[in-house]
């Protein structure tokens, strides 16, 4: 069992120079809002910031990176994970880099086989694989019926994981991939392949999947009475499949900053609030159209604690009294967050570091605040066995 936890920098990367005044005179922040916004020399800049802060979170002794992908979105300027996990393998050292993850229900399985495993030789074994369903919107701006969603996405990560472990060349014919021949050549360094994560936000027929499949759930900073509510779905599950599980199987993700002082911090944290009003406004067919839930997944989860909080905006301190967003001094972020540790008991936490225009000199003092005093003293809490 998984003794003390393991602490994971993140961030969405993103184009911070978008402003309310621009978001508003369109319908959808996401397919509806024109990359005629977008500016490469400004992105530029943002991207070298943004890996300066990795290099940081290597250097001052998180246990590990996160990272994400997107499309046609402007607080997410990682359209490819893969390429983000390249940069972190070559400017990092030391900690693991996690994939959270490949959309594979659109992405090429075969060819997401080989990236992963080259990844893995570049960091002489330092990834875990994430596969995610993707948001209905990455269905939709890849071409793809979000009715069909979950049955891709199951089929391409049965294909991946045989990529790894079925010597090649074979042919492969399924529902919706085919091909004469598979043979990738690069294999990853972790045999029989990397660790393999599950995210989700509210999806309660994700977290069955997940632990049918023995694959680690990393919740996506839901509140923390409804991610109690899915660490038991897990836990349940995996009882019914035969195997014990524990806190190596369960992750949490939050927004957190850290400042020198607790003001300075509730003034830079406001931040977290950027996208809240746009990131997911516009039609309800771009967000959730007929078909990318099940009807299962629905019934599940608006029977667990919480649910009735879902599409309600919080407000800043609503946020911090819920614990969802910590912002504070060292002693106080190390405080509220061993709370939610000893409350969640979880193998990994992921700390959503920086959004918006956060200032990039504040987010590196962040950073160096986390991995100097707060993740030593995470590091000391002992985690316990589920029951």
């Amino acid at each position: 069992m998984k003794d003390t936890i393991e602490v994971f920098w993140f961030s969405e990367q993103p184009y911070a120079h978008v402003t309310d005044a621009d978001l508003e005179q369109y319908d959808s922040g996401r397919l509806g809002f024109p990359n005629t916004f977008f500016d490469p020399e400004k992105a530029h800049e943002l991207y070298n910031q943004y890996h300066e802060q990795y290099a940081l979170a290597d250097e001052v002794g998180f246990d590990g990176i996160m990272s994400n992908e997107h499309h046609a979105s402007y607080w997410c300027m990682k359209p490819a994970v893969n390429l983000d996990a390249a940069v972190i393998s070559k400017i990092t050292k030391n900690t693991k880099i996690a994939i959270l993850g490949n959309v594979i229900a659109v992405n090429d399985p075969i060819r997401m086989a080989e990236e992963i495993a080259m990844l893995d030789c570049f960091s002489n074994g330092r990834i875990i694989s994430g596969f995610v369903r993707g948001t209905a919107v990455e269905s939709l701006a890849g071409g793809i019926i979000p009715a069909e969603n979950r049955a891709r996405f199951e089929e391409a990560h049965d294909l991946i994981i045989k990529c790894w472990t079925q010597p090649g060349p074979f042919r492969y014919e399924g529902e919706f991939y085919h091909y004469r021949a598979v043979n990738p050549w690069v294999l990853p360094v972790q045999d029989p392949h990397p660790p393999i994560w599950f995210p989700g936000l509210s999806s309660a027929e994700s977290v069955v999947w997940a632990a049918r499949h023995q694959h680690p759930y990393m919740n996506l900073g839901s509140l923390l009475d409804y991610t109690e509510g899915l660490k038991g779905v897990y836990i349940d599950t995996a009882k019914e499949v035969g195997f014990t599980p524990g806190p190596e199987h369960f992750g949490y993700l939050l927004r957190v900053f850290c400042a020198d002082t607790d003001e300075e911090a509730q003034r830079i944290g406001e931040t977290f609030l950027w996208t809240e009003n746009h990131r997911n406004r516009g039609p309800v067919e771009h967000n959730d159209p007929p078909g990318y839930q099940s009807r299962e997944a629905v019934r599940i989860q608006r029977q667990l604690p919480g649910a009735g909080g879902f599409g309600r905006r919080m407000t800043y301190q609503e946020l911090q009294d819920v614990d969802n967003v910590i912002v504070g001094s060292p002693d106080t972020v190390t405080r509220k967050l061993s709370n939610i540790i000893e409350r969640l008991n979880p193998g990994y936490l992921h700390i959503y570091g920086n959004e918006g225009d956060m200032n990039h000199a504040d987010v590196m003092r962040s950073v160096e605040l986390l991995g100097r005093e707060v993740i030593p003293a995470l590091h000391e809490i002992q985690l316990q066995p589920y029951e």
